[in-house]
């Protein structure tokens, strides 16, 4: 969802609209200049923020992590700051996604903290307040957005015309099945006795993606192996490489980022020739 809700901000062919003002990637491009532009060598307002996120290609639109980074509050803080009230609903649409990815994205119990950021707090009840901002806010926005858009003057006949004023209906749709469900799911869970914390990051499929991505690398230009295959397959995976993900891919496959890098840095380091042994002369 992050990531088609990222691609519609950059399609061209979309022009967002919301509440009279544009929801605009142009917006975004030109934080980025200004952003390099720094009088002070070395220094940046928004660090992360790079060309890969502005200039975008058939493999980094699949990338979860720079969708993530865009749609962040320190970007929707930027652009606040650069570009003043009229890239107000810019703001507003990273601001809002934000919250909504953090929301399903908690790991532990310290980021929270450690940002001051309360929606990466680990969910302690069934009446947490991230539940209502997502029943009420999030989902409300989409309506207030459908509102503005259907009022606009000169487009109240143009039904193709609003689609591309707003998300994809599809993701829209997304959206809203993922909040209801979630919002139950967790009301459920603290149901369950003893039950004092939960963490949404362990709904992630991550795992079961990179699984599937090892599976595929096992097979090489074989991508319908048989039942006996796979298996074989798993058990090669349970003894040699159990320990390392997917090279390349749309998901987190490690969460140790030495262990990566040596990883890496080894596979295609060839063996240490073998010293040959002098024969001493009798």
């Amino acid at each position: 969802l992050l990531k088609t809700i990222r691609n519609a901000w950059s399609n061209s062919k979309r022009h967002l609209w919301c509440n009279g003002k544009d929801i605009s990637w142009s917006h975004l491009v030109k934080l980025y200049h200004l952003n390099r532009s720094s009088q002070a060598p070395g220094l940046a307002m928004i660090p992360k923020l790079k060309y890969e996120h502005i200039c975008l290609t058939s493999y980094s639109k699949m990338r979860v992590d720079l969708a993530a980074q865009v749609l962040s509050s320190s970007v929707a803080n930027g652009i606040r700051l650069t570009q003043g009230k009229e890239a107000e609903e810019t703001a507003r649409y990273a601001e809002m996604f934000d919250k909504f990815f953090d929301c399903l994205n908690i790991s532990n119990s310290l980021d929270g903290k450690r940002s001051r950021n309360v929606f990466k707090n680990p969910y302690r009840s069934p009446s947490d307040f991230r539940l209502k901002w997502s029943e009420e806010e999030l989902l409300k926005y989409f309506d207030s957005w459908k509102t503005s858009v259907q009022k606009r003057e000169g487009y109240q006949d143009a039904k193709a015309a609003q689609n591309m004023m707003m998300l994809p209906l599809e993701t829209r749709q997304g959206i809203t099945i993922t909040v209801k469900s979630f919002v139950e799911m967790v009301e459920y869970i603290f149901t369950i006795p003893d039950v004092e914390v939960f963490y949404s990051n362990k709904l992630c499929q991550d795992s079961l993606e990179n699984f599937f991505g090892q599976q595929r690398q096992r097979g090489r230009t074989h991508e319908n192996p048989n039942a006996s295959q796979f298996l074989k397959n798993t058990q090669a995976l349970r003894v040699i490489n159990s320990t390392c993900g997917t090279i390349r891919g749309n998901c987190r496959g490690f969460s140790n980022k030495d262990a990566k890098q040596i990883y890496l840095d080894n596979e295609n380091t060839p063996l240490q020739k073998r010293t040959k042994k002098s024969m001493k002369k009798s």
